[in-house]
This record gives structure tokens, sequence and C-alpha cells, in this order.
């Protein structure tokens, strides 16, 4: 099981994603968790929820 870090980046565009990083997502109600499982640098189409790039961790 996946530990949750207490700083969790926030996804952005043209950031580098190191396999296994966690970023933060806020979706109007709440802010979901999400692991990376692709090392990659984000650009639209990479975002989460895409399952070829992050795993869902939880809701904060």
């Amino acid at each position: 099981m996946a530990r949750i870090g207490d700083s969790t980046r926030i996804w952005e565009v043209n950031i580098h994603w190191p396999l296994y990083s966690q970023c933060s997502v806020w979706d109007g109600r709440g802010v979901d968790i999400w692991e990376c499982i692709v090392e990659h640098f984000s650009k639209v189409g990479t975002q989460p929820p895409n399952p070829h790039y992050w795993r869902y961790l939880a809701r904060r």
C-alpha cells in the first residue's frame, strides 16, 4: 500500500513526474491523490485520471 506524503504536489503541465511520485487534483469537492505509474513529462492528456500514467490512491 502506498503512503501519501504530507506535501503532495499539485498536477500541472511541463513537470517531470518520476515513477511513484504523487500529485493532487482538486475536483470542486475535495482533493484526489494520484501516484505516477509511468515516468513522464506532463502535458495535456497525461493528467489524472489517465490510467496509463496514474493510479488513484485516496481522497483528502
